[in-house]
């Protein structure tokens, strides 16, 4: 438990905060349990609440204050696994602060290709274009029928003939 002995030495502390990983600000380790992450939280909200501080000056007041935000901002952080996650990594970029409003670099989606953009002649994207439209308003039994018709065009087409797949699954399943 540390303990704060005198002004000067909480005020040091405090300027030390903006130095210190979220983890060393609450002192427990990267590997802490989220249980241990709220006991230490709550252990240092408890001596460095603001409040305790409003009889001894406002340097004091101010440096209570600063220590208080940057426990609840670690802790804000910590106690999320998802967010948790994403500081891990944001630590190990050398970086010791995370906005969590910070938006993830975004993955690329992936690109979706309709029945028509998988059929290759002309007659089987005809069948295919019935099919998505059949899919479209849910009409699984409609769409594996003009999926079937579209498959004997393109009778070579295996990325149509897995969606036809995918189709009688889908039936199955209901």
């Amino acid at each position: 438990m540390l303990l704060v002995p005198d002004p000067i030495t909480f005020m040091a502390w405090a300027e030390s905060m903006d130095a210190l990983s979220y983890y060393a600000v609450l002192r427990v380790p990267p590997s802490a349990s989220p249980e241990a992450i709220k006991a230490a939280f709550h252990d240092l909200a408890l001596r460095c609440h603001p409040d305790r501080y409003v009889d001894d000056g406002p340097e004091v007041g101010s440096a209570a204050a600063h220590v208080f935000k940057r426990a609840v901002e670690a802790y804000n952080i910590l106690s999320k696994p998802d967010l948790r996650i994403r500081y891990d990594v944001t630590l190990a970029s050398g970086k010791l602060r995370m906005n969590p409003e910070d938006a993830l670099p975004e993955k690329p989606k992936p690109e979706v290709r309709t029945l028509e953009m998988i059929a290759m002649t002309e007659s089987a994207k005809k069948h295919a274009r019935k099919a998505d439209r059949l899919l479209a308003v849910g009409d699984l039994e409609a769409a594996r029928i003009a999926l079937v018709d579209a498959t004997r065009e393109d009778h070579g087409n295996d990325e149509l003939k897995e969606r036809l797949r995918w189709i009688y699954e889908a039936i199955a399943m209901t």
